[in-house]
């Protein structure tokens, strides 16, 4: 299942045996907002493309994407984002998990700074979760910069649960179980608050639940 929120609009479609391939690409005028926020779970193989073009300065871009593959799975982002005018604002975050042995995941993002891009302010963060031992995923964060006066950052992270955060959790008399739940819910949760219909968050984290434990009584989808 995918839930994507492209400006302000959703759309979500069931198929866990299925083969998606999208590519999205954008042109991003004078002073305008771009925002797309996407949750990813379903689909033996997910490959989605997006492209965004600055074609005039002032802008806001806004990625947030989360992808979780729970099974023999391959989910895959590759994301470019070119910026060539002033004063451009950007912010990618990039989570994902892999809970089965079999799961694989590919984050491959570019964002390219180019000389007229002066004042540009772009950031890019993609975090991974492997939740099993031999769970794979593939991270390529790049940031190609040619304009001398801008604020830039990117960093990756792969990792599983951080003991300290389990620590915390045991020490307050929470069983590692539920512990774990609860911090791997919260890892999606950060990009899941970020859809702006409030029906839609309850339906991505409900699904989200279920998936990562099936124990969880299912409800029917509206």
């Amino acid at each position: 299942m995918d839930f994507t929120c492209f400006m302000g609009n959703t759309r979500y479609y069931v198929d866990c045996d299925s083969f998606s391939f999208e590519t999205w690409a954008n042109l991003q005028e004078s002073t305008s907002i771009y925002e797309l926020t996407e949750v990813s779970t379903g689909g033996k193989l997910s490959r989605h493309n997006v492209h965004v073009q600055q074609v005039g300065p002032d802008t806001v871009t806004e990625l947030s994407t989360f992808h979780l593959a729970i099974g023999d799975q391959l989910q895959d982002l590759h994301s470019k984002l070119v910026l060539d005018h002033p004063r451009g604002f950007s912010r990618q975050l990039h989570k994902c998990i892999v809970a089965h042995s079999l799961g694989q995941a590919v984050f491959d993002g570019n964002v390219q700074v180019n000389r007229e891009a002066q004042q540009t302010d772009a950031g890019q963060l993609t975090r991974s979760l492997l939740l099993e031992p031999r769970a794979t995923v593939n991270v390529k964060p790049n940031l190609q910069i040619i304009a001398d006066d801008v604020k830039c950052s990117h960093g990756a992270a792969i990792s599983d649960l951080e003991e300290n955060q389990l620590f915390y959790f045991r020490a307050r008399g929470i069983d590692i179980g539920a512990a774990r739940k609860a911090l791997i819910f919260s890892f999606a949760a950060e990009v899941v608050e970020r859809f702006p219909d409030s029906a839609v968050r309850k339906r991505v984290e409900s699904l989200i639940r279920r998936l990562l434990d099936p124990s969880l009584p299912s409800r029917e989808e509206e």
